[in-house]
């Protein structure tokens, strides 16, 4: 069961317990407030039989009646004074106590019954009455009177006293049935309390274990936590994080110091996406297990605190100690080079991969992330002027790397002022010296740098993503300059990756034509054959709807690409453009001049016309005149210029074809190459 399987396993129990412990609590409540009424409730019981006893009341007035009636008959024998003093007594005693009879529970419970206060009515009246009959005495018929009341009034209390004993058992009766039916009630309420309180030091016995293993697995999860934050899921390598933290706290250290300098070294496999893209990303993440099993052996032989880590993707980093300086750094990223180099088994097969590695070595003064940053520079420049090979460190790199990033910075800037031009290279016709085209080409003036060439700010611009809003703005503004010539020359525009890419790309060409009034004849949209090999299928969809907008498709470059024949079966094309490396060697290499005759009787076949770059000499004309070619472009007839030196340049261009005199001196071309 997996940590986070027990977590939440705990979590449950956790949970069960505490809504046990809840209607254990409720239960404990219940019982509580049951209790506390039972408690109440025999304290009601003991008070009530606590209170005056009704039928001893009844009882003291019957004793009370028969002793005056006794005092009174020994009076009668006697005639003793003193006997009569005690009769007169205990006649006050029986008159006080039938008053009392009249107020508390007695006079409660002789208030319950009509008949009985109908009896005490009379007795008070005849008790009453009798009292002057005492101070008559001793006449004989006043004695008489009294022992006749008296005998009446016994009679009387004993009848009300007999109800009030009957009624006192009852109550007494009541009353022991309540105190029996409690104290059961309480003796069961005591033994729930108990059996609650053993539940309730079960529960929390069993809770604090839940809780000791919830808390074991919450560590264990917070450990593989801060594990995964810290390590690369995939390869279980250090990431960017750790691989950061291992290098601050290596440079700090005053012992890695002692053992000699800290090289990072970055590195990046060649040709990975062609796995990803072939063999599908299972195997590709296989590849990248593989090559982190490998850097891990390797690495483990060079020092033990050496760190190896994954920053994503395909990019790894290396950090190692070094007591041979630059040396035993480029030493140590070549044996890299060679372990990774061996194939790799992967589940669709073996691959064999190379690595390209960027090695930068520890400065005074220099932090980890511009040691990272070095290294990183490193194996930009190392995957810029070949792969597979290790690069170390020089500080021209950064000067580069800045002015890359003030290139890509000033793009925005550039566009908005209009620094980015539209440029023109003519295009001529090599029997008769005259103009037939033009070639649209950007050209920028920074305003710190000076002159950018295509060369470097159009691979900035395609990475950085404003490429598209440059191809646009070169072919609106050679829309606009090619109506304002007199002439009804053609102009050609390159396409980049990224607007052939593009769904919406017709759509912008045939509105770009449609707001300028641009005949879509006077078009030429140049493509070359790696911008077509990014996506064939797509490329040639796109290509068909341009052209059935009735601009020209030129094929740019032509030649160098090892499918070059396809595309031609593929697609309609209306020129190729054989590129300037077949020219260049004319006059050194009959190989070129074979190729560049085949490609001319070939595009003769299919009828497609031919354009040939690059052309500087007059024996490179007369070679390519001779082979059957008759437009070119080149630093020869011309460099590339702005549009305001278009007319004097078509003006030389009608003389010189009015006079059938197509060379050109070597001053002018001179000047044409100083254009640049």
């Amino acid at each position: 069961m997996s940590p986070s399987q027990l977590l939440k396993r705990a979590t449950a129990i956790g949970e069960r317990f505490r809504h046990l412990a809840i209607t254990v609590l409720v239960v404990l409540v219940v019982a509580v407030l049951l209790h506390a009424e039972a408690v109440l409730t025999t304290g009601g019981a003991v008070d009530r039989s606590m209170r005056y006893d009704i039928a001893m009341s009844g009882m003291n007035g019957r004793v009370d009646a028969i002793t005056a009636r006794q005092r009174l008959s020994r009076y009668a024998a006697t005639g003793d004074l003193a006997d009569a003093e005690e009769a007169w007594l205990f006649y006050n005693i029986l008159a006080s106590r039938i008053e009392t009879w009249s107020s508390g529970s007695f006079g409660a419970f002789v208030s319950r019954s009509p008949q009985r206060r109908e009896m005490m009515e009379d007795l008070r009246r005849d008790v009453a009455a009798i009292e002057s009959d005492y101070l008559a005495l001793p006449d004989q018929a006043a004695l008489r009177r009294i022992d006749q009341v008296l005998e009446k009034v016994v009679g009387i209390v004993d009848r009300i006293g007999g109800e009030a004993l009957t009624e006192n058992l009852v109550e007494a009766a009541e009353i022991r049935g309540t105190l029996v039916e409690r104290q059961r009630l309480q003796n069961i309420l005591v033994e729930v309390l108990v059996g609650i309180g053993a539940l309730l030091l079960l529960f929390m016995s069993l809770q604090a274990r839940s809780l000791r293993r919830a808390r074991a697995v919450a560590e264990e999860a917070a450990r593989e936590f801060e594990f995964a934050a810290r390590h690369d899921p995939l390869t279980g390598l250090p990431n960017r994080i750790a691989f950061h933290d291992a290098l601050e706290q290596a440079l700090s250290s005053a012992e890695g110091r002692g053992e000699g300098r800290l090289a990072v070294l970055a590195l990046d496999l060649d040709g990975f996406k062609a796995v990803n893209d072939i063999l599908g990303h299972a195997s590709g993440d296989d590849l990248l297990r593989s090559v982190a099993d490998r850097l891990r052996r390797i690495v483990a032989d060079w020092h033990p605190r050496d760190v190896v880590s994954r920053l994503g993707g395909d990019e790894f980093t290396v950090l190692t100690r070094v007591s041979g300086g630059e040396q035993e750094a480029a030493i140590r990223a070549k044996q890299l080079i060679d372990g990774l180099h061996e194939a790799h088994a992967l589940g669709g097969g073996n691959v064999v991969v190379n690595a390209t590695i960027g090695v930068a070595l520890s400065q005074d003064g220099e932090g980890g992330a511009a040691m990272l940053q070095n290294a990183d520079l490193a194996l930009s420049h190392a995957k810029a002027t070949g792969k597979g090979r290790v690069q170390l460190y020089d500080v021209s790199m950064r000067a580069d790397a800045t002015r890359h990033r003030q290139i890509e910075e000033g793009i925005t800037q550039a566009l908005e002022d209009g620094d980015i031009a539209t440029h023109y290279q003519p295009q001529v016709d090599m029997l008769t010296g005259r103009i037939v085209g033009l070639e649209a080409l950007a050209r920028w003036r920074h305003p710190v740098l000076g002159w950018i060439p295509p060369s470097e700010f159009i691979p900035i611009a395609e990475a950085s993503g404003r490429i598209v809003e440059i191809g646009e703005r070169i072919l609106e503004q050679a829309c606009r300059d090619t109506l304002s010539l007199s002439d009804d020359l053609p102009v050609a525009v390159n396409l980049s990756v990224a607007q052939l890419a593009r769904e919406d790309l017709a759509e912008t060409v045939a509105d770009v034509l449609l707001r300028f009034g641009m005949p879509a004849s006077r078009l030429k949209l140049e493509v070359t054959e790696s911008v077509v090999m990014k996506d064939t299928r797509r490329a040639i969809s796109t290509l068909k709807k341009l052209k059935a907008l009735g601009v020209s498709i030129s094929l740019d470059d032509f030649g160098t690409g090892y499918s070059a024949l396809s595309y031609l079966r593929s697609f309609q094309w209306d020129e190729l453009k054989i590129d300037r490396s077949f020219v260049r060697s004319l006059e050194s290499d009959r190989h070129s001049l074979s190729i560049v005759t085949s490609i001319l009787e070939l595009a003769a076949r299919l009828e497609i016309g031919v354009t040939v770059e690059g052309v500087e000499t007059q024996q490179q004309v007369a070679l390519l005149t001779g082979a059957g070619c008759r437009v070119a472009q080149g630093f020869l007839f011309g460099a590339p210029v702005p549009v305001s030196d278009l007319p004097a340049l078509l003006a030389r261009s009608a003389v010189r074809s009015g006079a059938a005199d197509p060379t050109v001196s070597s001053d002018a071309l001179a000047a044409a190459r100083g254009l640049v």
